[in-house]
């Protein structure tokens, strides 16, 4: 009897040093881990390390045209066609149709047909007659109608945000989803609008326009890129000539709610123009749309930082496809 008991004993022991020796193991991996976390973070956030220049990529084929208008004004775009979803981008103040060299062959290599254009004025596109300036809304209509388009996804950046806001309003059925890049639409709004007074100098006009544009970030880190995007912005204007344009509709943040539009807002950290907490302001306004802040990045996130940018877009666009 004696000997059994010893036995059993044994086994005991022998089963409680093997689970000793697994919550050993357990724990000891699970530390391991959490340190190696821990100096993974650490070494992101502590990197000394500038990320490389990405130069101007290799361009998708397309197809460029102009499209007629009345007055003798006209849309230069290009195409890069194919069958998967339509995308339609929308270029700044300071930028046209070529705004958008780092996006262009992104979107098409991940299966979607890429479509951009100069508003009346700029890059290839004739301004047309000072009595008939049209509207942002029935230019892009006329654009995506001659080219057979029936639904889209809508990205606007800056300036370009007031066609997306008035095309958003007069022709939603058509809208996949809506992406606003640092800009306001083209709403005016009290709470928001009147404080650029506080942030932007009378003077602030008159500075150098890659000033105003670029984050100093990229600008001291990548001397390359602004010059690449000064000669962009340069060509961008045309011949200068340019009478402007107004809205199809009257924009309020009830019609934006009201058609119910997916919504992107993607704001630069380093923005003078519309800085995080004005984007953040305006994303308040539309429930359920969704937000990103690209750090260091000024008004021109697209340029500054297109890996970020474009896989975020991206990764939007097939959520709402």
């Amino acid at each position: 009897m004696k000997k059994q008991i010893e036995k059993i004993r044994d086994r005991l022991r022998n089963i409680l040093k093997k689970v000793a020796a697994v919550v050993v193991i357990v724990a000891t991996s699970g530390i391991i881990s959490n340190v190696q976390a821990q100096t993974q973070n650490a070494d992101v956030n502590s990197s000394k390390i500038e990320p490389k220049h990405l130069p101007i990529p290799k361009q998708a084929p397309a197809t460029e045209g102009v499209l007629s208008l009345s007055g003798g004004a006209g849309l230069y775009y290009w195409d890069t066609g194919g069958e998967g979803p339509a995308v339609v981008l929308l270029h700044p103040g300071r930028g046209s149709a070529l705004t958008w060299p780092y996006q262009q062959p992104a979107f098409a290599k991940a299966g979607f047909r890429t479509i951009a254009y100069s508003r009346r004025g700029y890059f290839g596109s004739p301004a047309g007659s000072k009595s008939d300036t049209g509207n942002y809304a029935d230019d892009l209509n006329a654009l995506v109608e001659h080219l057979n388009v029936d639904k889209f996804h809508i990205l606007g950046l800056a300036a370009g945000g007031f066609a997306v806001s008035d095309y958003v309003v007069s022709y939603p059925e058509k809208l996949l989803s809506m992406t606003i890049v640092c800009s306001l639409f083209g709403l005016w709004d009290k709470n928001i609008d009147e404080r650029l007074d506080f942030i932007l100098p009378k003077s602030f006009g008159d500075l150098p326009p890659e000033f105003k544009e670029l984050g100093p970030s990229y600008r001291w880190a990548h001397p390359e890129g602004v010059k690449e995007w000064i000669e962009m912005e340069k060509k961008s204007q045309g011949d200068g000539v340019r009478y402007g344009q107004k809205s199809k509709s009257n924009i309020t943040w009830e019609k934006i709610r009201a058609v119910k539009i997916p919504t992107f807002f993607i704001a630069g950290g380093a923005d003078l123009y519309q800085p995080p907490s004005m984007m953040r302001a305006a994303a308040r306004e539309i429930p359920n749309s969704e937000t990103l802040l690209v750090p260091e990045a000024g008004h021109a996130v697209q340029w500054e930082q297109p890996k970020l940018f474009n896989r975020s877009v991206i990764e939007f666009f097939r959520k709402h496809n």
